[in-house]
């Protein structure tokens, strides 16, 4: 009975935690790429400078998709669009920056698709180094990702704001319940995003496998820090992942 006392309380605490997020996501990617839905009435100069911006977002992300990064010019995003070169710079400053609303919806579209596997799972140890474990998998897998990473001028911060606030959802739900003891989160928050980041950078041009073991050996230590027991830590990010397939990365993933 305590037991699913327990769970029940994971599972309110994980809602809220989620529903939050989720509130945050929406309103930073829908701003980015799903402008032209939005609720609220805008000018129309606003709607139309809207509309450039998503134009241009989705044009890159076909031709970076389909192409790669470095084979693209800013002429051809443009053309793309059909926005003209002046257009393109008063949204954003390079090809780098235009790639940054990309990864971080799809860093949004992979984190909702991977909590809609862990849906029944209670523990919320195990749904941070899931999590955690499948995010930088994806991250290393996926060719704008991995540009995106490699090239960053301040690779902790641009990643902090793709995909940082997924794992400070999941740490709140466990400090929420009990599961987890930090003195403060946000210290813990920078701590850790700072690790993973490099675990990433480190493990870019590496085998498959051999990232996958760093990466599982980082999100050991990551569970060590949230106060899991050292053996619990172990068995928990070693556990064999379930096998979820990448969602869609097709314009629609983007929320456009």
């Amino acid at each position: 009975m305590a037991e699913a006392k327990s769970h029940s309380m994971a599972n309110r605490a994980r809602d809220k935690v989620r529903n939050k997020v989720r509130k945050k996501v929406g309103d930073g990617v829908n701003d980015e790429i799903g402008a032209g839905q939005a609720q609220t009435a805008v000018s129309r100069v606003e709607r139309k400078r809207r509309d450039a911006r998503r134009r241009i977002i989705e044009a890159a992300f076909t031709l970076m998709a389909s192409r790669g990064v470095d084979d693209v010019t800013i002429a051809e995003i443009t053309r793309h669009a059909d926005v003209g070169h002046g257009t393109f710079y008063l949204h954003f400053k390079s090809k780098y920056d235009v790639l940054v609303p990309i990864v971080r919806d799809r860093a949004a579209a992979w984190d909702a698709h991977v909590q809609r596997h862990l849906a029944g799972v209670d523990d919320p140890a195990e749904v941070l180094a899931c999590s955690a474990r499948h995010m930088a998998r994806a991250v290393l897998r996926d060719p704008l990702w991995h540009w995106f990473l490699t090239h960053s001028q301040v690779p902790v911060e641009d990643m902090g704001a793709a995909i940082g606030r997924f794992g400070s959802r999941d740490v709140q739900t466990g400090l929420a319940v009990g599961r987890f003891s930090i003195a403060d989160q946000e210290v813990w928050d920078r701590f850790i995003l700072g690790a993973y980041v490099s675990t990433l950078l480190g493990c870019a041009d590496r085998e498959q496998g051999v990232a996958a073991q760093a990466i599982d050996d980082m999100v050991e230590l990551m569970l060590r820090t949230l106060g899991v027991p050292l053996d619990e830590s172990a068995a928990v990010a070693h556990r064999p992942l379930q096998d979820i397939q990448t969602p869609d990365p097709g314009v629609s993933a983007q929320g456009g």
